[in-house]
């Protein structure tokens, strides 16, 4: 069973809850309609374009070089590994928010573990996208950002790499430079935002 992410709210409600400037610039753009609901297909909050936006976006980008196969997990220790193939897609960072996700079941347990927030407030999941200046949809799809941590065991599973609410608009934030926004990423954040 694969991760899945759930998401309850609309775009406005998680847009306000991570920034009310975001916000803001997101209710002032020339055209502040809502997406329409697309089963199996993430909202994304990004500033891949000139404003904020919130997009439905598919599961699944494929580094630089393509040698990968599309993955809906960019693991972190991969990206560090090969920067070049996955640099191009690290300048197209999008934000994935949730409520919380189901991590599948481990070998001989077949019931997914459930993650949320103690204050029911949403997470904000690093991502990157498969975009390119000029395109007006989105045909290829998005990754989410996953780590085991430094404490983990060598077996233990991969999970999302979750933002507290500065951190995630500073890797939305198109003036961040790629190795500041990894850095953020690699930065082990508690829940109430300290790193």
């Amino acid at each position: 069973m694969r991760r899945h992410i759930v998401q309850r709210g609309g775009p406005g409600y998680y847009l306000a809850t991570l920034s009310t400037d975001l916000s803001r610039l997101f209710r002032q753009r020339a055209e502040p309609r809502e997406p329409a609901a697309r089963p199996g297909h993430p909202l994304a909050i990004h500033r891949l374009r000139d404003a904020p936006a919130v997009e439905h976006f598919s599961w699944g980008c494929t580094p630089h070089r393509g040698r990968h196969r599309p993955t809906a997990d960019a693991r972190l220790d991969m990206l560090l590994r090969d920067p070049s193939a996955w640099w191009p897609l690290l300048s197209q960072r999008v934000l994935v928010p949730a409520d919380g996700w189901y991590e599948p079941g481990e070998s001989g347990r077949r019931v997914p573990r459930y993650f949320r927030r103690r204050d029911g407030r949403p997470f904000y999941i690093a991502g990157i996208a498969a975009w390119r200046p000029g395109w007006r949809a989105f045909p290829d799809g998005l990754a989410i950002l996953t780590d085991r941590g430094a404490k983990a065991r060598p077996d233990a599973a991969h999970l999302p790499i979750v933002l507290p609410a500065r951190a995630a608009l500073a890797w939305i934030d198109p003036a961040t430079p790629v190795i500041d926004a990894l850095r953020l990423a690699c930065m082990p954040w508690r829940d109430d935002g300290a790193p």
